[in-house]
């Protein structure tokens, strides 16, 4: 700040509602994943791990959810040991009881896709 104008005072500007600003049938889960993603305040913000358990991705982990074609969903909980011990209470939530049935510790040996994008991002899909 420029220390000949040190008495400035901001502005307060009070925030326009995430509910204006998506159309009105926008899922209430949605607009609250949102909200929490883009929290100004960096420590408020989710984690990356805690936006993939966030409840607007529960319809992913029912046991019958399908891709609007009709197909399978792709691997989704493929989370890596890494991965799984970063935010150990959030596992139970990250992988649905049908999936921890299908899981098996060898296949933990890559990254999920979902989890490798969200902690670094859309251009890391080089070659994992």
């Amino acid at each position: 700040m420029n220390p000949n104008y040190t008495e400035f005072k901001f502005p307060q500007i009070k925030a326009h509602p995430w509910t204006k600003v998506f159309k009105p049938r926008t899922p209430p889960e949605a607009i609250a994943l949102c909200s929490r993603l883009l929290e100004y305040t960096p420590v408020s913000r989710l984690s990356p791990l805690e936006a993939c358990a966030h409840a607007f991705f529960d319809e992913l982990r029912q046991p019958n959810t399908r891709l609007p074609s009709g197909r399978e969903l792709p691997p989704l909980f493929n989370f890596s040991p890494v991965e799984l011990s970063i935010q150990p209470q959030l596992n139970s939530t990250l992988i649905p009881p049908h999936a921890r049935a299908q899981t098996s510790p060898a296949s933990h040996g890559t990254v999920s896709r979902f989890a490798y994008a969200f902690h670094f991002g859309p251009t890391a899909f080089v070659s994992v």
